[in-house]
């Protein structure tokens, strides 16, 4: 009898030390789950074309008119990718509006309107939807973001005038990106910027080059 009781009271000294051990490996196994990051500053910079995509009048005075919706647009953005979806940063550039040009009391007479935005930006890839880190929405974007616009006009008639205006605006956008090494990818973007105030709307198609500038 008394040894059946040292077999019953080992067994259970083995079973009370299996389970403060794996205890004690859960604990350190959460511990590492919870460990935050890795966090990101990443930067992008591109151009491409761009299609003034609003009404736009010009005045009656002027003769033999030739209108350009068309314009070579520039962005560079800096953000920062944090641990979760979504992400944060700043962008600016300078996005041709629209020019046209002709004869005003048979003088030559070239308007020129562009813009410099300044906007805070947030974008989200979509792999929140469905598929994995490897998959086609991960590499898809969408991005929005607001701010202001400093608006830009040159008058090449009779000499130049110059002026500019500031106005409250908005911008959407989706991406697709590739990566081409460890710290570069390439994206393609296309883009609608919104000057409210001014009523100036620009639709831009980008390629840019991302740069994973410094991660911690």
């Amino acid at each position: 009898m008394r040894g059946y009781l040292h077999i019953i009271a080992w067994f259970v000294g083995l079973l009370t030390t299996g389970l403060t051990a794996n205890g004690q490996q859960s604990v350190q196994v959460d511990s590492i789950n919870a460990k935050r990051g890795p966090y990101t500053f990443v930067v992008s910079a591109g151009g491409g074309l761009s299609y003034y995509s609003t009404h736009l009048g010009i005045p009656n005075t002027l003769e033999q008119a030739h209108l350009s919706r068309f314009g070579a647009p520039g962005s560079l953005r800096l953000m920062w990718y944090p641990d979760h979806r979504l992400r944060m940063g700043l962008e600016t550039g300078w996005t041709t509006m629209y020019s046209y040009r002709g004869l005003v009391a048979n003088e030559s007479a070239h308007v020129y309107v562009s813009t410099v935005p300044v906007l805070l930006v947030f974008s989200m890839p979509l792999a929140w939807l469905r598929g994995t880190d490897r998959s086609l929405t991960r590499r898809l974007a969408v991005t929005a973001g607001t701010g202001v616009y400093v608006n830009y006009s040159r008058l090449d008639y009779a000499g130049i005038v110059t002026s500019n205006t500031a106005s409250p605006g908005w911008m959407a956008a989706a991406s697709y990106t590739y990566p081409i090494g460890r710290r570069f990818r390439v994206a393609g973007e296309l883009k609608w910027f919104d000057a409210v105030a001014t009523e100036n709307a620009a639709f831009t198609a980008e390629i840019q080059l991302v740069w994973r500038a410094f991660s911690w």
